[in-house]
């Protein structure tokens, strides 16, 4: 089964043999899991019944109903125990992830890994992840369809990052030298230039005091990937 770039991305971090699928859509996740026999059992749940029907048929199709079972709920609503070793979120807003993970923390205890997709607000998800006990082990960015995204792995570990610069672009990726993230970064630089060449007139306005903040750390940050 096809998958995009940033959900096969996503897939191929899962360490562990058992996965819950939350907000599954179509099932495209845990099928290619389950068909590359990367896993032993999966939990595919979505909130809506649509998707979830058409993530069942997926998988009829892919005739994996014996590895991959469906479950209609909200989050982390329908797993129970242990049952789940990797949790995956994509395609959700950071602040969602957030609210689905802190909404379950007693859920968290028997979760392994997680495997986390943020449209947005990437850096939120990073300082939710240490606030719960996880540690960022890996990080990847991908550029597709013209959008950039960030896929994190989270293990169980105390973790926390002294520099902004860490949870605004990510210190896995930094480390990596990211030629991704150097793009994205440039991409980022451009935009700040062209917001404080329109707004030079207005020095004390406080977005544009965070928007030169950002555009300082950001210069600082490529020139070293």
């Amino acid at each position: 089964m096809g998958l995009s770039e940033r959900l096969k991305t996503a897939a191929l971090m899962v360490k562990y043999k058992n996965i819950a699928d939350i907000g599954t859509d179509h099932g495209y996740v845990p099928c290619f899991l389950a068909e590359n026999k990367i896993i032993n059992h999966a939990i595919a749940c979505d909130i809506n019944k649509g998707p979830l029907l058409r993530a069942e048929e997926n998988i009829r199709n892919s005739g994996l109903e014996d590895i991959i079972e469906t479950r209609l709920g909200n989050g982390l609503d329908k797993i129970e125990g242990s049952e789940a070793e990797t949790v995956i979120i994509a395609g959700m807003g950071g602040i969602l992830i957030c609210d689905i993970l802190k909404k379950d923390t007693e859920k968290l205890n028997s979760i392994k890994q997680l495997v986390l997709q943020p449209q947005r607000d990437v850096y939120k998800v990073r300082k939710c992840l240490h606030s719960l006990g996880f540690k960022i082990d890996d990080e990847e960015m991908v550029f597709e369809n013209g959008k950039y995204y960030n896929i994190i792995s989270a293990v169980k570990g105390v973790e926390t990052y002294e520099s902004d610069a860490d949870y605004i672009f990510g210190r896995r990726l930094i480390e990596k030298k990211s030629q991704v993230l150097k793009a994205y970064i440039n991409s980022r630089i451009k935009k700040y230039e062209n917001i404080l060449a329109r707004a030079s007139f207005d020095k004390t306005s406080e977005s544009l005091e965070n928007i030169n903040y950002l555009y300082k750390l950001s210069k600082e940050v490529v020139k070293n990937l």
